[in-house]
């Protein structure tokens, strides 16, 4: 793969890891990488700014400064993650016109435009002026092509790494879930949806790692509703901490109102739990109902407990033969790679 000079990297890092699992992905593929953010992170040099909209004053204020690393960084590629305000102010600020590959997550394209017409202008806006588009599912690149007409959509992901050097860790009567405690993924449906099973089978235990602005909430409805050690919140895991849970935990929840292509679900999928996720296209690209997990239609107890009378050792061989060949690391480094290559 060629080695490209300077890449400046831009996009939230503030509450989750997709940021810095793109980095890890991509980093060998440059002499020199600056991260802007609106957050400081301990994994490569970073400017921070404000990316907000709401003040026009701030507004034009982050545009100058943006454009000044630009002109003092001189990149040779520009990456942008989410087409959201992150693009809008990056696209702005590239006066010197600077080649740039935009990478949508999801709600950005099936969500923010239909927020109100000026959200679906500025979708619009920045995907047409992006040199590439990536998406992670090939529906994404359906609604992408909806709002500006039929340009190129590149699909790859992140990634999922797998560690092959583990020690065996028995499989024990575990439901996980390690989604952020925000309205968009439903982790308090997965609660209360879960409720009759757990009640039934006091042997199980649902573990909910990750936090957000409804942990407090989340953390209410169990002290109300269960029994103690029914439900566990242990926060937010390092790698290998999330790794060890994806290799205890039997069943994997994840029931998002919306999604692209979910990296968590991909390691859920790599490390043998069986899967059961929300009816989302995105998801429907990963997961055939009843044959490599469950596509779950609002009765979580019921999806749970189908899917323990299945096989699951023959679900795991089909996850690690779709993974192997879709999702791993290297696969999709080579393919921003080719897209780095094409600028």
């Amino acid at each position: 793969m060629q080695k490209h000079k300077k890449l400046l990297l831009i996009g939230g890092s503030k509450g989750n890891a997709h940021l810095r699992n793109f980095h890890g992905l991509i980093s060998a593929l440059f002499d020199s990488i600056l991260v802007v953010s609106n957050d400081t992170i301990d994994f490569a040099p970073c400017l921070t700014i404000n990316f907000g909209l709401k003040n026009p004053f701030k507004f034009l204020k982050n545009v100058r400064e943006l454009n000044a690393i630009i002109r003092e960084f001189r990149p040779d590629v520009i990456h942008i993650h989410q087409a959201n305000s992150y693009a809008l102010i990056t696209v702005l600020a590239n006066t010197m016109r600077i080649p740039i590959v935009l990478t949508t997550w999801g709600s950005d394209v099936l969500l923010l435009p239909k927020k109100g017409y000026l959200y679906r202008a500025m979708v619009r806006y920045v995907l047409k002026k992006a040199t590439i588009i990536t998406a992670d599912a090939s529906f994404m690149a359906e609604a992408i092509h909806e709002l500006i007409g039929k340009k190129e959509v590149i699909i790859a992901n992140f990634g999922v790494d797998i560690k092959k050097n583990e020690e065996v860790i028995t499989r024990e009567s575990l439901i996980y879930s390690n989604r952020m405690h925000e309205p968009l993924y439903n982790i308090d449906q997965i609660i209360l949806q879960l409720k009759d099973f757990l009640l039934e089978n006091s042997k199980w235990k649902l573990i909910i790692a990750a936090e957000g602005t409804q942990t407090t909430f989340l953390k209410k409805i169990v002290e109300e509703e269960f029994p103690e050690n029914t439900i566990e919140f242990v926060g937010f895991l390092t790698p290998e901490e999330n790794i060890r849970f994806y290799k205890k935990a039997m069943i994997y929840i994840s029931i998002p109102k919306s999604d692209g292509t979910s990296i968590s679900l991909l390691e859920a999928m790599a490390y043998g739990c069986l899967p059961i996720t929300s009816d989302l296209p995105a998801n429907k690209e990963w997961i055939t109902h009843l044959e490599n997990g469950i596509i779950s239609h609002g009765n979580l107890t019921k999806d749970v407990e189908i899917a323990l009378t299945l096989d699951r050792v023959a679900i795991q061989e089909k996850n690690q033969v779709i993974i192997n060949s879709r999702a791993t690391k290297e696969t999709n480094k080579r393919l921003f790679s080719t897209i780095y290559d094409k600028l």
